[in-house]
């Protein structure tokens, strides 16, 4: 082997590490970010069974109260003053 020829293969061989070495840190990356976006839907989720428990006690609660008491009229006074007449 001339020199040339051993330094284009050594030129060759330190590019596909590099190479190499960026197509492991861009797998790395997008596994990483896929992770984050399952943890986020997660929370999310959580998030909403959370909110949607809560509204159903609340609704429950609203129907006791509602039965409770009857929902007051309105007074003319607390209507805008296109609704008077």
């Amino acid at each position: 082997m001339t020199m040339s020829d051993r330094r284009r293969a050594a030129t060759r061989s330190r590019a596909e590490e590099e190479f190499l070495a960026a197509q492991k840190k861009q797998k790395q990356e997008l596994h990483e970010k896929e992770q984050d976006r399952e943890n986020k839907a997660k929370h999310v989720a959580d998030l909403k069974a959370k909110r949607l428990a809560k509204e159903a006690a609340e609704s429950d609660g609203d129907a006791k109260v509602a039965v409770a008491k009857p929902k007051k009229k309105k007074k003319a006074a607390d209507l805008p003053q296109f609704h008077r007449f």
